[in-house]
């Protein structure tokens, strides 16, 4: 993962949001989103590992939301892949489609967490997806037939709900997939 660094006025903004104590949150909360920089997903995300303040939860999220640089996209795709935040991961993948950033570049990295991920990641998954706009790579959309494809073969382990929602993302890849071999997709 690329390492970005931080100012010493972020660094202490994070420190401040981490402190517990409000006024000082609600200043680093301030700093962070007039001074916000890539470098401080990964402190945040440290944050959101050792914190159980649920009301902290939902105010990184919506700073790591509305953080604007387009590189934040692959930054956050690395800790979303990182075995290291498996147990954010869900709360991660809700920070993508609540921002303004296009993940469409990844679409087949969210397909496949999405089928190998639990109910909660495949909702987020598809949430994401749809909020795409696109063009996709046909590399990347066939990628995503695999996952299908792959999944569609083991579906009966799992419940009716994941598989209603795996469903919805083979349908918006086959919209998606025109002139491509969308077979794949079909029983």
């Amino acid at each position: 993962m690329a390492k970005k660094k931080i100012s010493k006025l972020l660094q202490t903004a994070i420190t401040d949001l981490g402190s517990g104590n409000k006024k000082r949150m609600d200043q680093g909360i301030s700093v962070i989103s007039s001074k916000g920089h890539v470098g401080v997903i990964k402190p945040l995300l440290d944050l959101l590992i050792s914190s159980k303040d649920s009301g902290l939860h939902r105010r990184i999220g919506e700073l790591l939301s509305n953080i604007q640089d387009k590189d934040a996209c692959g930054i956050i795709m690395d800790f979303v892949h990182d075995e290291k935040y498996k147990d954010i991961r869900a709360e991660i993948l809700n920070t993508t489609w609540c921002s303004k950033l296009d993940y469409s570049a990844y679409i087949s990295d969210f397909v496949a967490i999405a089928v190998k991920g639990d109910l909660i990641q495949s909702v987020e998954c598809l949430t994401a997806i749809e909020n795409m706009t696109g063009p996709f790579q046909e590399r990347d959309l066939l990628e995503s037939q695999l996952f299908l494809q792959e999944y569609h073969l083991k579906r009966e382990e799992e419940s009716d709900q994941k598989n209603q929602i795996i469903s919805e993302i083979a349908l918006f890849i086959k919209d998606q997939n025109e002139g491509v071999d969308a077979d794949l997709l079909v029983e």
